[in-house]
């Protein structure tokens, strides 16, 4: 199961400064680049960005929506971002039973 999660901002530079302060360090990135995706292969690994994105809506002007597989596109929001996690974390122990086996 792979989790894409995609982030848009129409103001320039916003993807890049995000990603520098997420990553910490420099990003070899165009200012004008207005769209970031990335494919997860461990989709718990996705947790991390998703909320730091909403935790942080004050500052950045960052849109995002997540896809899982080819399934349908969800935006994620302030108002959905718990239920989205909890449904990652739901998902991924659905799909690796012997995780939950092991604890």
């Amino acid at each position: 199961m792979a989790l894409s999660v995609n982030l848009w901002s129409n103001k320039r530079g916003e993807l890049k400064k995000f990603l520098e302060r997420y990553y910490q360090k420099e990003i070899k990135m165009d200012d004008d680049v207005n769209q970031w995706i990335y494919v997860y292969r461990n989709p718990i690994d996705a947790i991390d960005i998703i909320s730091i994105v909403i935790d942080n809506s004050d500052k950045y002007s960052i849109s995002m929506c997540i896809q899982i597989d080819d399934h349908d596109v969800h935006p994620v929001t302030y108002d959905n971002h718990n239920d989205i996690i909890k449904s990652i974390y739901y998902l991924y122990y659905q799909q690796s039973p012997e995780v939950m086996q092991k604890k």
